[in-house]
């Protein structure tokens, strides 16, 4: 078999091995336009940083973001894990800038774990805060 068939199979092959071995289980979206989150009802989150702010609603498993800095900078609400029951993180993006409001995101995630939410402004690289959530509706 020459070089070139090997690798052509060889690659393919590497890779669903490696994806077998992987645990976590991510998700990115880009948000659809969405009213306000429920804020200050029970199961729902809010982190406010400069540039953004997030709401994490275990009800439904809704992650809300809104840009509240006409910057040009993208801004995120990010929820993920933090004991060891499970390897997963979720993350919505609101490229709408500070007039588009608010954005949502319809996520799954695993039940009855501890995770943080967090807002970010510039995703990667910019302002950021977090607040502990539950994953479990009450």
């Amino acid at each position: 078999m020459s070089r070139l068939v090997r690798a052509l199979f060889g690659i393919p092959a590497a890779v669903v091995l490696i994806s077998v071995g992987t645990t976590a289980v991510a998700s990115a979206a880009t948000g659809k336009p969405s009213g306000a989150p429920p804020e200050g009802s029970i199961g729902v989150w809010c982190v406010s940083t400069t540039g953004a702010k997030a709401c994490f609603g275990q009800y439904g498993d809704k992650v809300w973001v809104k840009d509240t800095k006409a910057n040009g900078d993208s801004a995120a609400g990010t929820i993920y894990n933090t004991d060891s029951g499970s390897d997963w993180y979720r993350e919505c993006f609101n490229t709408r800038g500070a007039d588009g409001g608010w954005v949502m995101c319809d996520f799954d995630v695993p039940e009855n774990r501890q995770g943080l939410l967090w807002a970010a402004n510039k995703p990667f690289v910019g302002n950021e805060n977090s607040t502990k959530i539950w994953t479990t509706v009450i």
